[in-house]
């Protein structure tokens, strides 16, 4: 009786883990598009701050 409820509910759990891991996948996406975003942001932030230094100089 004990095998056969475990073998009942083998769908759900692995149904459940499908879920969890597309949204685990999904926030590490969210985030690394985030922090992505913020690298381009310095970066370009640096590269004005470099060509305005290089006016200012020569």
């Amino acid at each position: 009786m004990k095998n056969r409820l475990h073998l009942s509910n083998e769908g759900f759990f692995s149904f459940s883990m499908y879920i969890v891991l597309i949204y685990m996948a999904g926030v590490y996406y969210h985030y690394h598009n985030r922090f992505m975003m913020i690298i381009e942001i310095q970066s370009n932030f640096i590269e004005i701050y470099n060509t305005r230094i290089q006016d200012i100089l020569g």
